[in-house]
């Protein structure tokens, strides 16, 4: 896709909606593309403002079409404990953070138990876009995680070798509320942003489950149908099966209809406005979880 108008510069604030109101192309759920290369956490230099975000909205909808390249996250920086203030006999408030397990072998290999001779599957590292395999760990056991694994049917799990991965940690956590079309972004257990949200049609649905970010895509065009960022999820459409060759891999991205921002207008993505996805795209690891529900 060509753009129509450059892209205009980050700010703190609210972004303002793209001029061009195009209808989304169907096809879909999710851009392909190659992300910039580097290591799992996204650039610094984003701006990141709670009180802004808080009143900004988002929408969702359908991706398809070619995507450039863009850049994964890096892996969020070690748990700090701070020690309480001497005298109170209070213990410093527990940081909510999350195992992210990034591959760092050609091939990952998974079981369905750790003592299961035979794989139950594999994935090549990196990916088809470019991007190194990262899994949402769930449990850690010796020398084996058990993961949430980025493939159909939804909900997959498996056993790596704990030794074919290096773990990181991320304190971000994200929710999406179908109903009140609303994402809500927790760092630490805290929530620092609610985000009005926009998801898929009655036809095409936004699936619900635990999920995680699998990779960061930037856009050839700002201004089209997935904004200037668009998050790849280990989620697939319940509807889309097969598309263009890709597998229905749901998105959370920008729009160029910040008008639908707030309905049922996607085919399952989840759709931001412009200024929030770019806010979130500098701070989000890659491996951060995400639950759907109602």
């Amino acid at each position: 896709m060509r753009s129509t108008e450059t892209s205009r510069p980050l700010t703190p604030g609210l972004g303002r909606s793209p001029r061009r109101r195009t209808a989304e192309p169907a096809g879909r759920p999710f851009p392909t593309g190659r992300p910039f290369p580097g290591s799992l956490l996204p650039p610094a230099g984003i701006p990141f403002v709670a009180a802004a975000l808080l009143a900004a909205g988002c929408l969702l909808g359908a991706c398809s079409g070619p995507a450039a390249p863009t850049r994964p996250a890096t892996p969020a920086p070690p748990a700090r404990v701070t020690a309480p203030p001497a005298g109170t006999g209070t213990a410093a408030p527990a940081k909510v953070r999350h195992l992210v397990a990034q591959a760092v072998v050609p091939e990952i290999t998974w079981f369905a138990t750790p003592d299961t001779a035979a794989p139950q599957g594999r994935l090549a590292n990196p990916n088809r876009e470019g991007v190194p395999l990262v899994f949402a760990v769930e449990e850690r056991r010796a020398h084996w995680l058990l993961v949430q694994l980025p493939v159909r049917p939804n909900g997959s799990r498996g056993w790596l070798r704990a030794e074919d991965t290096r773990v990181t940690e991320t304190p971000y956590d994200l929710r999406v509320d179908r109903s009140a079309h609303r994402l809500t972004v927790l760092r630490d257990g805290a929530v620092i942003a609610r985000l009005p949200v926009g998801i898929g049609t009655g036809g095409t649905p936004t699936p619900s489950g635990r999920f995680y970010l699998t990779e960061l895509l930037r856009p050839a065009d700002p201004n089209g149908p997935w904004g200037p960022y668009a998050f790849g999820l280990s989620g697939f459409s319940d509807v889309i099966t097969q598309f263009n060759g890709a597998n229905g891999i749901i998105g959370l991205h920008g729009t160029n209809r910040p008008d639908l921002v707030g309905t049922d207008a996607s085919h399952g993505c989840i759709r931001l406005r412009n200024a929030d996805i770019a806010k979130l795209a500098g701070i989000l690891p890659i491996g951060t979880p995400i639950f759907i529900g109602e």
